[in-house]
């Protein structure tokens, strides 16, 4: 057999072949790569438009009402916080009155409540008040409790849980609820009450203070005990 002769037995050449496939591969990569690019463009587009609708849609729904003058849509109002009863609550309150001798007096509290906006009955917790100021003489009566009810209109200021009662010229006295009348300058209880003195100690069933005439009486078994020359 001649070199130039071919076995009708063996398979043809397949030099060509390999340079074919490359050409069709070359076409799919750079259809691959342009796609990606595409898709990277649009996730970075999307990136910055979806929160910069979000925030026109945001001020349309808000602004929209005000500019239009209609009362649909909603507002946002910082003075009036509705608690999940229809209570209003607000923390840190303060409150500022005077006396019938037009006297200042300051009721503080840690939380302030009320049922309804325009309700005179305020629900106080962790109660803190200067009741009872002279600015003439600089004397004052200071009370303290866990929880009360301040009537705004009666200037009332009933106390509960462990209600405390100090003044200027060293009294201390301890109960378990008080009534204050804000108005009159008066305060009563009809729980045991315990305190101390410049005097000594007391213990006694009930109390009651008339800062106008400068008074406290004691009653339902009292026992005081005195320490010669005062207490030091």
């Amino acid at each position: 057999m001649t070199a130039g002769s071919q076995n009708p037995g063996m398979p043809p050449p397949r030099g060509p072949a390999p340079a074919r496939l490359a050409g069709l591969q070359a076409p799919s990569r750079e259809g691959a790569a342009g796609r990606t690019v595409g898709y990277s463009n649009f996730v970075g587009f999307m990136r910055y438009a979806l929160p910069l609708g979000a925030v026109l849609l945001l001020g349309l729904i808000v602004i929209w009402p005000l500019a239009t003058g209609r009362e649909e849509g909603f507002r946002i109002s910082f003075s009036d916080a509705p608690d999940l009863d229809g209570s209003l609550r607000m923390v840190n309150a303060r409150y500022l009155g005077a006396d019938n001798r037009n006297q200042p007096y300051t009721v503080t509290a840690a939380e302030a409540s009320q049922p309804e906006p325009n309700s005179p009955l305020v629900t106080l917790k962790d109660i803190s008040a200067d009741v009872f100021m002279d600015d003439s003489s600089g004397q004052w009566l200071a009370l303290t409790a866990r929880e009360g009810l301040y009537q705004r209109d009666e200037r009332y200021l009933d106390l509960a849980g462990d209600v405390a009662i100090f003044s200027d010229r060293g009294h201390e006295f301890h109960t378990a609820r008080a009534h204050v009348d804000l108005a009159a300058r008066t305060a009563d209880g009809d729980a045991p009450l315990d305190g101390q003195g410049p005097l000594g100690l007391l213990q006694a069933g009930n109390f009651f203070l008339d800062d106008n005439a400068r008074i406290m009486l004691f009653g339902g078994g009292v026992k005081m005990t005195v320490f010669p020359g005062g207490r030091s």
